[in-house]
């Protein structure tokens, strides 16, 4: 979805009038002053495609090429925003510009070397810098989901399964690099730790939420995507080994994309997890722990969940 300018309305043959009782209607949305979305494409975007959104018409709307920082260059970058809200367009303010923000608009003074890369004809902050930005400004969850993403974008082959160590190392220090620059700046100590805390074996919000959670809590080590061999010759691969357990974040996408299921309804899914899980626990002898969404609503929520099944630190 693209945003819609209200010469473009005009154009395609809207009147005043009726773009104003498309707003007030709630047909169409503002998403800022002389710039409109569809009500119906826009109520069903996830955050990410906002951002973009949000980008396109702001960057429409300038009379220089602006640079897009933090989260809305992490969604330019194809990375998650998960549990983001803020729904601004974030960019930086030029060399004696104002960094007064807008409605629509954060406008961010800070200190830049003048990297951009070009991320579907918008220039954006360069990845590393990307990751340091949203690690210092963004809530931990956000952070750390989008910086897991972004490791797995360099370092992660076949399906995250193979690993270049020398390509994990480098993006690893680019932000250490950055950090140091930015000695005494706001957020560098989380920054610091999610340059070494970032995993590429991560392959959804939800399992860099349940890494997160899992260090919070108190659990100093675990293995993320344990490879299981079972005696049929197949191999699987699980989540979390932690405390004795397998432990697997259970999202709702594999049950409800059809992409995602290959063909097969979401009946059959829930029955091929549950035959995937008995030859995991026939082949390991170890207990299965599932959760979802739900139980890492909150750092707290986690561990009374996992307290409940008798699992501890």
């Amino acid at each position: 979805m693209h945003p819609r300018s209200r010469a473009e309305l005009l154009a395609d043959g809207y009147t005043e009038h009726a773009v104003r009782g498309g707003v007030r209607s709630g047909r169409i949305e503002r998403i800022r002053h002389g710039y409109y979305a569809e009500r119906d494409g826009w109520d069903g975007a996830y955050v990410e495609e906002r951002q973009r959104i949000l980008a396109r018409a702001a960057a429409d709307a300038a009379h220089t090429p602006p640079v897009f920082c933090h989260v809305t260059a992490a969604a330019l970058h194809r990375l998650p925003l998960s549990r983001h809200v803020d729904e601004r367009a974030h960019v930086l303010a030029r060399e004696g510009g104002s960094g007064t923000s807008t409605g629509s608009v954060q406008r961010h003074r800070d200190r830049w070397d003048g990297d951009a890369v070009d991320c579907g004809g918008l220039l954006v902050t360069t990845l590393a810098r990307t990751v340091f930005d949203v690690a210092r400004r963004a809530r931990r969850e956000t952070a750390m989901a989008c910086a897991d993403a972004a490791i797995r974008q360099i370092a992660a082959r076949d399906d995250g399964r193979r690993l270049e160590a020398e390509a994990d190392a480098a993006f690893r220090q680019e932000i250490r690099d950055l950090a140091a620059r930015f000695t005494g700046a706001r957020g560098v100590a989380r920054a610091r730790f999610v340059a070494e805390a970032m995993d590429p074996c991560a392959e959804s919000p939800g399992e860099s939420i349940s890494g997160l959670y899992l260090r919070d809590i108190g659990f100093r080590t675990f293995d993320r995507q344990v490879e299981i061999q079972v005696p049929e010759g197949r191999r699987y691969f699980v989540d979390f080994a932690f405390a004795g357990i397998l432990g697997e974040y259970d999202g709702a996408t594999k049950y409800l994309n059809r992409a995602m299921r290959g063909g097969r309804s979401s009946e059959q899914v829930v029955f091929d997890e549950k035959r995937r899980e008995d030859r995991i626990r026939a082949a390991t002898g170890r207990r299965v722990l599932r959760w979802t969404t739900r139980e890492i609503r909150t750092r707290d929520t986690f561990r009374e969940f996992l307290s409940s099944h008798g699992v501890r630190p």
